[in-house]
Parts: C-alpha cells; structure tokens; sequence
C-alpha cells in the first residue's frame, strides 16, 4: 500500500509515519512506501500524478489549504480515500467539507489532540474496511447545516468549555484577557444562538427554566453534541492548571 503524509510541520510528519507503520506492523499487511507533502499544492501534485491508498491531509497547510486541495484532488480522482486532521476544532473548516465529498469517496475527520489510539482507529477503519470515520462533532454540525441551524464557531465551543468547566464570568474574562462585561456578552450571544427558535423566542426544555441561562446553555450543548464528554476532560484539566495559576484554587464559586 502507498500512503501520502500532507502536512507541513516536520514532526508530526514524523509521527503520522511512525503510527502508520506502527498499524501496518501490528496486522501484518505491507507497506509500500509513504510519501510527504509541505503544502497543498504538493499535495495536489502528487495525489494526481499516482494512486494512494490514503491520504492524510492537514487541514491548515501554507499555499493551499487541505480543503481546496482536497476538492482538486476528488475532481481528479473521486475515490481518493482522505483522512482530514487538524489542530483546532475547525467548524467552518466542516461545513465546506461536506460540500465537496464526492459520494464514491471513503473519508475522515480526526483532531491531532485526540490520543495516538483514535488516530489509528481512523486510519484502520478508512484503509482496510473502507468506512468513513467522522466524529461526533462532524455529525452534529451535519445535522445543524440540515436543519439550518447556525454552526458553533471556534470562540463559542471554546465559551461553552469554559461554562461546562463551571468558570463564572470574571474566570472567563480574565482567562481570555476580556472585560467582564465582554464575557457577559459573548455568554448572552451564544445564549441566543443556540436557544432562539424561528419564532424569535427562547425555547422552553422539559425541566430547565430560561432564567438559568447557563444549564440551559449545557442542556443545549450536550443534546446536539456539541461538546463531549472527552473534550471537556481535556479541557478541564487546562482549565485547572489555569485556576491553580491564577487563584491557587481559592476561585470564585461556581454558576
């Protein structure tokens, strides 16, 4: 099998190196060769000129990003098999995804911050069974672009963290360098983005009263799967190193 490595930072070419072979070895198969792309034009070049059996593209790449190389690559080639990662929790990244998978190709979605086993786990599922391997999160967006629900962006997943990890809104402003009045705002922003209805009014859940605005914001965030249970633990392990930092745990208490 022939694999391609599109990903700018030399480590973690490396280390996506060192898991495929780590696969490969652990069920026996053979490994041709793996070939490297600095950037997406390189990507694009290589992907055209000969046949991988999968491609793992950093979303976030100089010259071309990995979605625009991706949709060169499938125009040419609609069975590519494509296994996007990236840094961040890329929402806006997501939605264009899902506006040029071919229907023919096999693909994933993976956050280089999830362990080494999940990582694997994508790449085993997408090579050798030949089934997509998207996260929770990808489906949740899918599922708000149907229903044409507005998408998350990277600052209110990160708000939401932030309120699941119990921080008030002084926390919250003093860990993103914000005016506690900013905090105030963003918190009644993203309020009204998630619970307001086409109706214009906030929308009522069996058991969780509009005045707590902040349980409704997490009854919210985890019925659409927003955030997971695995992202708020690595997240609240920050968050802790943080308050152990700033306020040597003696915070304020919790909303």
């Amino acid at each position: 099998m022939k694999i391609l490595i599109a990903e700018d930072l030399p480590s973690l070419r490396e280390h996506a190196q060192k898991l495929i072979e780590k696969l490969f070895s652990n069920r026996g198969s053979k490994l041709d060769h793996v070939l490297f792309a600095e950037n997406g034009l390189e990507a694009v070049r290589l992907a055209k000129a000969e046949n991988f059996d999968l491609i793992i593209m950093d979303v976030a790449m100089p010259e071309l990003n990995g979605i625009k190389a991706a949709s060169e690559i499938w125009a040419a080639k609609p069975t590519t098999k494509i296994l996007f990662w990236s840094q961040y929790h890329y929402e806006a990244y997501i939605r264009e995804l899902g506006k040029i998978v071919p229907d023919e190709a096999i693909h994933g979605y993976v956050l280089k911050t999830e362990s080494d086993e999940k990582v694997l786990e994508a790449i085993n599922s997408i090579v050798f069974y030949d089934l997509p391997f998207i996260v929770p999160a990808v489906e949740a967006v899918k599922a708000r672009l149907k229903d044409r629900s507005s998408a998350v962006t990277d600052l209110e997943y990160e708000t939401l963290l932030d309120i699941a990890a119990g921080l008030t809104d002084k926390a919250i402003a003093r860990k993103e360098h914000i005016s506690y009045r900013g905090a105030q705002n963003r918190l009644s922003m993203l309020l009204s983005k998630l619970l307001k209805g086409e109706d214009g009014y906030l929308k009522e859940s069996a058991g969780m009263e509009i005045y707590n605005p902040r349980a409704r914001l997490m009854f919210e965030a985890l019925k659409r799967g927003l955030i997971t249970q695995e992202d708020l633990s690595r997240h609240a392990q920050g968050v802790d190193e943080w308050l152990f930092s700033e306020f040597g745990y003696e915070v304020e208490e919790k909303v």
